[in-house]
């Protein structure tokens, strides 16, 4: 966690856990920082908007951008697109480290649903009131955000990642059949915590079940996604993609060899006891 500038104990907080593709994600958002965009990014994450949707632009020490959910519900649709008012800069909060949570805007009063975690270089974000931070990456799960697969790059024209429009238009697909390899959001609980106080004393028994759950799923998610990758166009993907799949193939070959042992042992017992028996 960070130190928590400009916190008091009565400050309304939340903690979000969430497991995903590449591992359990756990993030602090903190009311006092900036409660309007507290207020939409903890009501989204409550209402499942973020749950299944892609981190859809990696940027490597620069940032994680995600946001644009699958949800066919029209009022949640509405509701993610409308924007917010900007909360006022934090110049205490300065300059953006490694973690920070915050809205991906375009000018003032854009925020919508857009989110961003900043990587180790972003110290130049934050100068705009739509990027004030409201949350942060809680120390453990930071190495899940650096695990999140980049090698698409920056979106068009800085990369060969996803553009907007598509996701928008064609939802879940197009990053399924164009860009296999993204990870994603799986699911998110949210807790409202009236103070410090109580988030430290609260029961965390229901956080551990989703990073456990987390932590069983990621790697199926990840192989069958390796697997869709190997009938891209892209050799330098599709390299990549053999690449992850070895460990998994060489597992299933040992396995494979050693119930044939055990299958050749059973045989040649029950042969030895009719011998045995015959004599």
């Amino acid at each position: 966690d960070g130190d928590g500038d400009g916190d008091g104990d009565g400050d309304e907080h939340s903690i979000i856990t969430c497991t995903t593709s590449a591992g359990p994600l756990k993030m602090h958002f903190h009311k006092s920082w900036s409660p309007n965009g507290y207020e939409r990014a903890t009501s989204l994450f409550e209402r499942g908007y973020y749950d299944h949707s892609h981190f859809f632009r990696v940027v490597p020490h620069f940032l994680v951008q995600f946001g644009i959910g699958y949800t066919q519900e029209r009022e949640l649709k509405h509701f993610a697109d409308s924007s917010i008012k900007d909360d006022p800069k934090r110049a205490d909060l300065m300059p953006f480290r490694e973690g920070y949570v915050s809205f991906a805007g375009s000018g003032p009063n854009s925020r919508t649903s857009q989110l961003f975690i900043a990587y180790d270089r972003a110290q130049n974000l934050g100068t705009s009131p739509w990027e004030t931070p409201f949350g942060e990456v809680v120390d453990g799960t930071q190495e899940t955000v650096r695990k999140l697969y980049s090698g698409y790059g920056d979106m068009p024209p800085w990369g060969k990642g996803p553009e907007q429009g598509p996701i928008r238009n064609r939802g879940a697909n197009y990053i399924v059949e164009d860009f296999p390899l993204l990870d994603k959001f799986e699911t998110c609980i949210v807790k409202r915590v009236a103070s410090l106080t109580q988030m430290m004393e609260g029961d965390e028994s229901t956080e551990k079940k989703v990073v456990e759950a987390g932590r069983e799923g990621k790697s199926i998610e990840r192989h069958i996604r390796v697997a869709a990758a190997n009938n891209d166009k892209n050799p330098a993907i599709a390299s990549a993609a053999n690449q992850r799949e070895q460990p998994f193939l060489t597992l299933i070959l040992v396995l494979a060899f050693l119930v044939l042992v055990i299958l050749l042992l059973g045989i040649r017992r029950r042969k030895m006891r009719k011998t045995g028996k015959s004599v």
